[in-house]
């Protein structure tokens, strides 16, 4: 397995943040998310109402500054809610959503704020997109807790569907917990509703265990999971199984323009992921999904960088043929299957 994605010093993961307001909450004062795993982030406020606020205290303990609404961020308007003490609660909760003030050049009055936040306080910014090399940053992570909100790393995220079914008394093996986790490029929020929706399905026909004939039935359609096995299939020589894939592809009616565009964007990826040449510096230059990306760069390690660049060449000019009429389009796929399955690391056939 890939080692986690490095973090800026001083900054925190997930799991460490979770864990943190779990058993430390009373060291937290000003706190910084950040990250688009919005699932994550809602998770770790609602952890934190449970631990600051005081049974039916929201109204008067909360507070929120939500720039996405409109709300225009004032530091002033801050520092007011920031003054006035917790009422019914073990401590005031106040919320602040995309200000961009990890982004800005910050005053010394503003830094003064951040730097004294009362204990009786506990202030949570959230933001999309940070800089880490932004000094507003670092003042962040110095008066602060500062934590990456990505989503899980791939065992946790199968330990994770594993749980969530449990709690609802059904087992998953693991290729149907993989097959969800594909489907969902390892979203948590839309994991969270094929699970709930999966597992009222098994709940109203009295099954036990979930078995990926279920997650076929019940979920989106996997073309990037069966991508992803057509191109293994290429990757091992294996063309007569890529070529069956294929066949059950178009057999279930998966638009045939589909499937070539998401096999002309899977050779793209192979190359840029052959090229960062490990899933950390994949994940750093195109953003793409941990899960992701440690599956494309082992699956690339089937094929030299010159078979692929040769390989997508070939894909593109067979797809301007198509588009003027001059071959049939799914023998344009299957001419791009074979050719990959000839020009593999593990079976050094030749182009013509």
């Amino acid at each position: 397995m890939a080692k986690p994605k490095a973090l800026p010093q001083g900054v925190l993961n997930s799991k460490q943040m979770l864990n943190k307001i779990n058993k430390e909450s009373d060291s937290l004062g000003l706190v910084l998310l950040y990250g688009t795993e919005t699932y994550m982030i809602d998770g770790a406020v609602n952890m934190l109402k449970k631990v600051c606020l005081g049974p039916g205290a929201e109204d008067m303990d909360f507070a929120s500054i939500d720039t996405r609404t409109g709300e225009k961020f004032d530091m002033g308007k801050l520092e007011e809610l920031i003054s006035m003490p917790p009422w019914m609660s073990p401590k005031r909760l106040i919320v602040v959503r995309q200000s961009g003030l990890p982004g800005r050049e910050l005053s010394d009055k503003e830094l003064n704020v951040l730097k004294n936040i009362p204990s009786s306080t506990v202030v949570v910014f959230f933001e999309e997109n940070v800089d880490s090399r932004k000094k507003a940053f670092k003042a962040f992570v110095q008066y602060g807790t500062v934590a990456s909100m990505a989503g899980f790393e791939e065992d946790e995220l199968l330990n994770w569907i594993g749980n969530r079914f449990g709690k609802e008394g059904l087992k998953v093996n693991y290729d149907a917990a993989t097959s969800m986790a594909s489907r969902c490029s390892g979203n948590m929020m839309e994991l969270v509703n094929e699970v709930n929706k999966v597992a009222l399905y098994c709940q109203s026909k009295n099954y036990t265990v979930v078995t990926p004939e279920i997650v076929e039935l019940c979920c989106p359609a996997d073309l990037s999971g069966r991508i992803f096995d057509i191109m293994d299939s290429c990757g091992s020589g294996n063309a007569a199984s890529a070529l069956g894939t294929l066949d059950k592809l178009i057999i279930n009616k998966e638009p045939m323009v589909m499937i070539r565009a998401s096999i002309m964007s899977h050779i793209k990826a192979l190359i840029m992921a052959k090229e960062a040449g490990n899933p950390n510096v994949l994940i750093k230059r195109t953003g793409m999904k941990e899960f992701r990306a440690k599956k494309i760069c082992q699956q690339a390690n089937n094929f030299s960088m010159n078979s692929l660049i040769k390989l997508y060449l070939t894909a593109a000019d067979l797809d301007s043929d198509f588009r003027h009429g001059l071959i049939d389009e799914r023998y344009s796929l299957e001419i791009v299957l074979v050719k990959a399955a000839a020009k593999t690391d593990g079976n050094p056939g030749s182009f013509s």
